[in-house]
């Protein structure tokens, strides 16, 4: 007679944890034992792997009739049903034959025997397997095998309010193919030990269960733990007996040492169950079966979140279940068959938190391929272009991203204190998961319910991990970009976990460890922004190489690409004004050697109006401002000599409205409202300024120079952006590639490294701003040379199109011999002239003057102004050839070309 059993216990959300690792860590003991099942036993310095392979032959990772059978109880057993019953053991009955008729990969002598019999019997299907398997041992001497042991896990879940209730249940299951008195006798021990651990998160349960055997048996097996305790695992080389199994199973738990909590040493807890079950491994024999039995007790005592995710992610079998199909298994038969409030774990979507309803996708701050987003993200219905989802909430059992072929990530990480068990080494194997995604070249979306608390710390440590950033550094530009929302400092346990982590290991160097299951991976080194890297000697080509890609970046844009085949091609506004930039900023390196003071975007405002002067701009006007007296020279200097420079090249209207005003515009007090594209194509040599020393002193000084003749801030940050994303262009090598990705050149490193670098440099920086910057290296990544695309990021004559555009466009075309196809590329922008110059100018200083296309420099008709002038910005930093206030100069010509008025 069936008794009704107490009702389950409420599972607190540790236990929920506990709970549903007991079949998942079943299943992943099993697939790593499989390839090893009666071959030569494995030394302790050998690594057991999910290689696959084996008696099946079975795929990397898939489970064998270990976890099968299981699964047929499993199912029986998430309807809530009372597993003593004969309707229930009636199910459970033909679910083994059902496995056997279609799934069994490999099966049990006695296991079969007691199968084939019964489908041969009539009646019942419970009773006659039962009766089939009290036949078999009668007539065998040896009937005590551990094919029951190995798929009893399951039982315990069902009754973790009724011990009693719990052994009846695992003697009658057992019982179905193996009532020989030990092989229920260890089910009974091993619910027991599972129940425990599940309630209370110890392995006490066990010895405990010795009190649920019949009197004069609790003896004998309390000897058998005792020589288990006693031996190491392999010494029980005959475990295919229960006895032998379960003993080998028991010493490798106990006897593996839990490893302590050392978060820079890369030492956790929970990383026992992984050097307890390759312990099982290494016992030989009937490998699986072992592992899959101590699996069972680990996955009660750690959790689903002690389980490596790469195992959990590799882990699969019949009848086409996952780790996450496991993982629901268990919690509906802990849960009495019912689902939470929220419809988890059966529903096929998760409810979206109310106070996180908009969907968002942002940039990872430090690498654009990583994207982070909310749970809303997936549930709009809008494409989500990643190659692979890391979900840090619990997920329903629909596709992650319909219709979207993507590998999902399952974390088991929960957004409050207290709840996390094993929270150091899950935030840890969710930010190497990041992290190996990326390493294989995949676009990752890293999301949780809300994307204000899991996101981010997974994100920090992830960057730390990537590029060895500190915790406050990594934190303070992810709050930069998520302007959705940022709770994580309410999450003190998690917040501390992030700083424990982000304080230890960083990812050096590449190399993949199959001891301890991780990646780590050389950070991207960056130029020393304060090195003169001047001196070093390509940087005079470098220099040439900007001042002369934005010249025929400029004459190509303006052409629409369609150049004539010969003759001399003629210069735009946008060079000329550089010139006099270019003129201006070295006229200010005189004046400051010399006098000790000087203001930059004053000298830099008088250059240019030499240029209006040339132009016939207020000329009289400019005369009477400018001319000293007894010097009737004006305009002064080498440039006023060159007769190109006085002819028109085009419109610059707001630069000509400032230039005709009294005053000189600033920040403060702009002369204009204009955000248009000479704020920026005019500033852009100042960057070799910025790579020099001091560089977030000479940004500021570009938004000032900007400011000269647009107000509109936006222009201002553009042009500051920009010379930003040269300078790193310009002190770039092949050697600060990132070695996280093979494909990423050392022009897209370099404006990566940029943006990254922006917030330190320019505290003007807005998050709008920086997001989109990273969402043009994106789209670059993603989709390089998309017109359509190209469009959109710069639709207009503004410095904003011009900077994001021509971004856009250097990182799609980054290698050395694809110069001139970008520059084609950059022309067909609706303002062709300012993303191609922003496109030269970027390339130019990357590669060189060498790389640009010699048929349209040799034709330039400011070439060689140019050239001139790039050779001199780079002598008056280096030499200072006319010398200081107190050091004579060593060019007694220096000052007339370049006097420091």
């Amino acid at each position: 007679m069936v008794h009704a059993r107490k009702p389950q216990p409420h599972l607190d959300v540790l236990g929920i944890d506990r709970a549903a690792g007991v079949l998942l860590g079943a299943a992943v003991g099993d697939a790593l034992g499989v390839p090893y099942e009666f071959a030569a036993r494995l030394r302790e310095d050998q690594q057991p792997q999910m290689i696959g392979g084996g008696l099946g032959p079975y795929k990397p990772g898939e489970y064998s009739d270990d976890t099968q059978m299981q699964v047929c109880i499993a199912e029986v057993a998430a309807t809530g049903a009372d597993l003593r019953a004969p309707e229930a053991l009636d199910a459970i009955a033909a679910n083994f034959q059902r496995w056997l008729r279609e799934g069994a990969s490999d099966v049990g002598n006695q296991t079969k025997a007691v199968l084939n019999a019964a489908d041969r019997a009539s009646g019942a299907a419970g009773a006659a397997m039962l009766e089939a398997a009290r036949s078999f041992t009668a007539a065998k001497a040896n009937s005590a095998g551990n094919g029951s042991l190995m798929r009893t896990g399951i039982v315990a879940l069902a009754y973790l309010g009724d011990v009693a209730a719990m052994a009846e249940a695992a003697v009658a299951v057992s019982a179905l193919t193996h009532p020989d008195p030990d092989c229920t006798d260890a089910c009974v021990l091993w619910c027991s030990g599972i129940r425990t651990a599940v309630l209370e998160g110890t392995f006490d349960g066990v010895r405990a269960g010795l009190d649920l055997l019949p009197a004069e048996r609790r003896v004998l097996w309390a000897e058998r733990l005792d020589e288990a305790e006693a031996h190491p695992p392999h010494h029980f080389s005959r475990n295919g007996w229960v006895v032998h199994a379960l003993q080998a199973a028991w010493s490798a738990i106990v006897r593996t040492p839990v490893p302590e909590l050392s978060p820079a040493k890369g030492s956790f807890p929970a990383q026992h169950l992984r050097l307890a079950l390759e312990a099982a491994v290494r016992a030989g024999t009937d490998t699986d079966t072992v592992a899959a039995i101590a699996g069972a007790l680990l996955g009660a005592r750690w959790g689903c979140s002690g389980i490596p995710l790469q195992w959990q992610q590799a882990v699969h079998g019949w009848p086409g279940l996952t780790g996450a199909d496991l993982v629901r298994l268990a919690v509906l038969t802990a849960r009495n068959g019912s689902d939470d409030a929220a419809g988890w774990p059966s529903a096929k979507h998760m409810p979206i938190p109310s106070h996180s309803s908009r969907a968002f996708a942002i940039p990872h701050p430090h690498d654009p391929g990583v994207v982070l987003g909310n749970l809303a993200l997936l549930q709009s219905g809008e494409p989500v272009d990643v190659d692979a989802v890391v979900s840090l909430c619990r997920m329903g059992t629909g596709p992650v991203l319909p219709g979207a072929d993507v590998e999902h990530v399952r974390i088991w990480l929960v957004d409050s204190d207290g709840d996390n068990a094993n929270l150091h080494y899950v935030v840890d194997q969710a930010a190497r998961e990041v992290l190996r995604l990326r390493r294989d070249g995949k676009r990752v979306l890293l999301h949780c319910a809300a994307g204000q608390s899991r996101t981010p710390a997974i994100a920090a440590v992830y960057s730390h991990l990537a590029t060895g950033i500190d915790a406050e550094t990594a934190l303070s530009d992810l709050r930069g970009v998520l302007v959705h929302g940022w709770h994580l400092p309410a999450h003190t346990e998690l917040l501390d976990a992030v700083h424990a982590l982000a304080a230890g290991r960083s990812a050096l160097p590449v190399s993949r460890s199959r001891e301890n299951d991780e990646v780590r991976l050389e950070r991207a080194p960056e130029p020393d922004r304060r090195t003169e890297f001047l001196k070093e000697k390509w940087a005079a080509s470098r220099v040439r190489g900007l001042l002369l890609g934005l010249a025929v970046g400029d004459t190509l844009g303006a052409a629409r690409g369609k150049l004539p085949a010969e003759g001399s091609l003629r210069a735009g506004v946008s060079t000329q004004l550089a010139c006099f930039t270019v003129e201006g900023t070295i006229r200010a390196y005189v004046r400051g050697d010399h006098r000790g003071l000087c203001h930059p975007p004053s000298v830099v405002w008088h250059a240019y109006c030499r240029w209006a002067a040339l132009q016939g701009i207020e000329v009289e006007r400019m005369r009477r401002r400018w001319i000293t007296a007894g010097d009737e020279r004006w305009p002064d200097g080498w440039l006023a000599q060159v007769p190109m420079l006085a002819q028109r090249r085009g419109s610059a209207p707001a630069t000509v409205a400032a230039l005709s005003k009294i005053e000189q515009g600033t920040t403060e007090k702009p002369t204009t409202t204009s955000r248009g594209c000479h704020a920026l194509t005019r500033t852009l040599p100042v960057a070799v300024a910025v790579a020099g020393r001091d560089p977030g002193y000479w940004v500021r000084q570009v938004r000032e120079i900007a400011a000269l003749t647009h107000g509109d801030p936006a222009a201002q940050s553009a042009a500051a952006h920009a010379t930003v994303l040269l300078s790193h262009c310009l002190t770039s090598t092949p050697e600060a590639q990132d070695a996280r990705f093979a494909v990423r050149s050392q022009v897209r490193q370099a404006l990566v490294n940029a943006v990254h670098a922006l917030p330190d440099l320019d505290l003007d920086l807005s998050s709008r701003e920086h997001v989109q910057l990273l969402k043009a290296l994106e789209q670059a990544d993603r989709h390089p040379a998309d017109p359509k695309r190209l469009a959109h990021l710069a639709p207009d004559a503004t410095a904003p199109s011009a900077l994001l555009g021509g971004l856009y466009v250097a990182a799609s075309f980054p290698e050395r011999d694809q110069v001139d196809a970008a520059l084609r590329f950059a022309a067909g922008a609706p303002d062709g002239d300012s993303v191609a110059c922003m496109t030269g100018a970027l390339l130019g200083a990357a590669h060189g003057v060498e790389a640009l296309p010699i048929d349209l420099v040799s034709r330039h008709e400011l070439a060689w102004v140019l050239d001139t002038l790039a050779r001199d910005l780079v002598a008056q930093i280096v030499d200072r050839p006319s010398g200081g206030e107190y050091l004579g100069g060593w060019d007694p010509h220096w000052w007339d070309r370049y006097p420091g008025w």
